[in-house]
Formats: structure tokens, sequence, C-alpha cells
């Protein structure tokens, strides 16, 4: 082999490094803290939801690929308000400001779509890119 193209290869070789970006964490400290301030109160229209962005993951470190929150909700019947009913998914609230500099703290949703004399529940999950969910919120309960 030529000593140049040798060279060119040893180079090569020597940038691309071990490809290591950082230590290794086990996939469950890389979820976000759960919300844990979710709240609910009677809108003219609905339900207004109201919550703070989570700022770190478990493990404590700083969140830097969050994506969305996932607004989970169930209708519980008036005449059984411990039989068992599934949360479903409601909707998904966008982060859109990843690139700024200044951060929403807060996020609001406004459920439109209930129904009078009903009692919901709602929980919110944060999301990240990669699609996986925190624990669920707190759970809050009302009666519109």
């Amino acid at each position: 082999m030529k000593p140049s193209i040798f060279l060119v290869l040893l180079i090569f070789a020597s940038a691309a490094g071990c490809g290591k970006k950082s230590d290794l964490r086990a996939p469950e400290l890389a979820a976000p803290k759960p919300i844990n301030n979710l709240s609910a109160r009677p809108a003219p229209d609905g339900v207004t939801l109201t919550w703070n962005r989570p700022t770190e993951y478990i493990d404590g470190k700083e969140i830097k690929d969050l994506a969305s929150f996932v607004i989970f909700r169930k209708e519980i019947s008036p005449s059984c308000l411990d039989c068992p009913v599934p949360y479903r998914q409601l909707k998904i609230v966008m982060v859109e400001d990843r690139e700024k500099f200044v951060r929403q703290k807060q996020y609001r949703y406004d459920d439109q779509e209930v129904h009078a004399n009903a009692v919901y529940r709602y929980r919110v999950s944060a999301q990240l890119f990669d699609g996986s969910l925190s624990a669920p919120s707190n759970e809050v309960e009302i009666t519109r």
C-alpha cells in the first residue's frame, strides 16, 4: 500500500473516533419527571387544563428533547363514580419553542368536547421525540 493512501486511511479512522457521546444510562432514567401540578377548572365553553413543563429527566439531567404532551381523558358515569373506565387519548399538544431562547413554562388546553352534568378525569404525560412517555401526571376530576 502506498504511504499516502495509508496516511489518508489512518487520518480518517482516527477522526471517526469511538462514537461514544456520553455515559450510558438506563432508558427508564431518560424519561421526563412526571407532571405533578395538573389542574382543571370550568370554562365557559368546556374545561381548561393547565400544567407546568417538566425540566428534568428522572435522573436529574436537563430535558433537551421534549416534543409534546399527551392529554388523556375518561368520562365517568355520574351514577357509578367507581366503575372502571379506561383513559383515552384526547389530544397531543406540541411543544413549539424548541429552538427559542426562552421556553414556555406553563401549558394550557381547552377541552370543548364536554357534555353538561358529566364527570371527567384527566391526566397528562410528557412525550419525547423518540415517542417515549413520562409516567402519568396527577389525576384531576371535574364535573361540567
